[in-house]
């Protein structure tokens, strides 16, 4: 049980989080969206794929991974108080479509001893102690520096580095509907990336460089779209289509880096700031923004975005889904509150001390496109790829 104090917390983490939002919004606006033209030393792609950095391998979650939710529920509604039988009950009838039931589950948290929403408010919700990884391999970046002294590190099992810092990985990793290996897909984000298409405009990457194999300076730009993605007969993303770049700089960021073998990398103090979907996340925002991408030999890229992120970012897509966001993805939404809070490893807050941060790793891959300024788009002129200039469509 908490107070009315503590578990406004959250709600204070939410609100930091808008102000370093609205902070990076208002310098980007102060940035015009420069984007060049395709030529012959630019490259244009359409995000085909994004989701979170795992890796995924035997024993990683110490005593197996985290339970089915209806067990999770039964050990839930045990910590209220109830026996065993009790919270079975429940949880059967929550299966039968009980309204009074998933009610019960629903407002599980409690303050001042009065039921409350659990997912709103997380910490009114005794912590269910949700296992996390503890491997020794996880992709990304080694953020802070230290490197193998970098506490809870991995290894990056594809460039060796050590002191990988990934704890958004770390904290996710034991649910079962989010674990994967690559260049296997976790089943939540086949589900999350297929339902936004319709509802989120593309997000474009173009790469400028004078060899695309070696190039000691490179640039990697990435914008919106104005029109959503296309999909092909198998339900991918399509390739060779044209997209118009979104003017609103807000999702404009330029980073320098260097290509080496096909690969770009980068590694900066910038941060890479993306509007997204409200239904899945709202925003991409990370700090200390680290690249690695390979360009693939079929000309579609494919690779990782590193950085911390505010950690509540991560959370507030998941609570939003609520009751049925449970039961449908089996995630313990106010299991998954605590393991974030407990992995986050930067930014404290000034007053409290808590890291408002965690590090994180997406992968990302993207295939050929034609992104082209709107101006280009209404003039009807070629683009570098020697195509005229169309408006995607589904």
């Amino acid at each position: 049980m908490i107070n009315r104090e503590s578990a406004d917390n959250t709600a204070r983490y939410i609100r930091l989080w808008r102000r370093s939002a609205t902070s990076a919004l208002v310098a980007l606006a102060g940035v015009a969206a420069s984007v060049n033209p395709a030529s012959a030393a630019t490259r244009s792609y359409v995000v085909s794929w994004f989701t979170q950095g795992m890796y995924s391998t035997e024993n990683d979650c110490p005593g197996g991974i985290n339970p089915p939710i209806e067990k999770q529920w039964v050990k839930d509604l045990m910590d209220l108080g109830m026996t065993r039988d009790e919270a079975q009950a429940i949880v059967v009838r929550v299966g039968n479509g009980d309204r009074s039931a998933h009610d019960i589950i629903v407002n599980r948290g409690r303050i001042n001893g009065q039921p409350v929403n659990a997912y709103n408010n997380p910490q009114a919700v005794k912590d269910p102690m949700m296992v996390a990884v503890d491997s020794k391999y996880g992709v990304g970046f080694n953020l802070d520096g230290k490197g193998a002294a970098s506490p809870n590190g991995f290894e990056d099992p594809e460039t060796g580095e050590k002191g990988v810092n990934n704890q958004m990985a770390r904290a996710l990793g034991c649910i079962f509907n989010l674990r994967a290996k690559p260049p296997l897909r976790s089943s939540d984000t086949e589900q999350w990336w297929h339902l936004i298409q319709d509802y989120q405009p593309a997000w474009l990457i173009s790469i400028d460089a004078d060899d695309f194999k070696n190039s000691s300076t490179a640039k990697i730009t990435f914008d919106r779209a104005l029109e959503h993605p296309s999909w092909d007969a198998n339900s991918e993303t399509r390739r060779n289509m044209t997209y118009r770049i979104d003017p609103d700089p807000r999702s404009h960021t330029e980073i320098k880096g260097s290509i080496k073998d096909g690969v770009f990398h980068a590694a900066t103090e910038q941060t890479l700031f993306m509007v997204g979907d409200l239904l899945v996340m709202p925003a991409l925002e990370l700090h200390k923004t680290h690249v690695r991408i390979k360009i693939q030999e079929d000309g579609s890229l494919d690779g990782y975005l590193g950085g911390y992120q505010p950690w509540v970012q991560v959370y507030f897509p998941i609570a939003a889904g609520g009751n049925a966001f449970e039961m449908n993805v089996a995630h313990d939404i106010p299991g998954i509150y605590y393991l974030l809070k407990k992995n986050a490893d930067a930014e404290p807050d000034p007053k409290t001390g808590e890291n408002t941060a965690i590090s994180a790793t997406w992968r990302i891959e993207a295939v050929p496109s034609f992104n082209v300024p709107i101006e280009t788009a209404k003039s009807g002129t070629k683009n570098g790829g020697g195509q005229q200039a169309s408006i995607s469509s589904r």
